[in-house]
């Protein structure tokens, strides 16, 4: 299966009220890239280009999916970082049938 040509969205993402729909498709876009590693480590930039939306706007989203516990974030460095998805989000057959 070819997971760089499609962006899957968990049913549990769609219908959370408390994100906005840019985050809903960042989020698919962080599972898209965290597929591989079990981490995304694309920067701000990368991801805005992909939404269409400048870093700044992609700090405030990532912000709001941390806040609502759909994502961790572990730092390196300034400019490094580790994107996780949570997965207590997932039970746990849901996961490993998503990808």
């Amino acid at each position: 299966m070819d997971y760089d040509k499609y962006v899957k969205i968990p049913m549990f993402i769609i219908l959370d009220r408390n994100i906005c729909n840019n985050n809903k498709i960042l989020y698919g876009i962080i599972m898209l890239l965290s597929h591989k590693e079990g981490y995304c480590y694309a920067d701000n930039k990368y991801l805005g280009n992909w939404l269409g939306v400048c870093p700044r706007r992609i700090s405030s989203l990532l912000r709001e999916l941390s806040d609502n516990n759909y994502i961790t974030m572990e730092y390196r460095h300034r400019f490094q970082r580790k994107i996780y998805i949570n997965k207590e989000k997932f039970t746990s057959d849901l996961l490993e049938n998503f990808f």
